[in-house]
């Protein structure tokens, strides 16, 4: 089964790995670690923040390689979660 792109962090995630709603039903558009309940996990995360923190997962724990944080900081802009157009 093909992974599922994540709206708000941009990491790719298998579909047993979705955010929940507030029914408990599965949302497809979120991974569990950015939203569970039908809300974010992390209310006050910026798009700069998250930048930040996806290369401190390339740089300092070796979660994902720096070409990886760098390819994913480049489409966060066009994910549903930071949309301008969504505000």
């Amino acid at each position: 089964m093909k992974p599922i792109q994540c709206q708000s962090c941009g990491m790719m995630f298998p579909k047993e790995d979705m955010g929940t709603n507030r029914d408990k039903t599965l949302n497809e558009d979120y991974c569990q670690n950015c939203f569970q309940d039908g809300e974010f996990t992390n209310h006050h995360l910026t798009l700069h923040g998250l930048e930040i923190h996806l290369l401190e997962m390339a740089k300092v724990h070796n979660e994902i390689t720096l070409e990886e944080a760098q390819q994913i900081i480049r489409v966060l802009p066009d994910l549903k979660r930071w949309r301008m157009n969504n505000i």
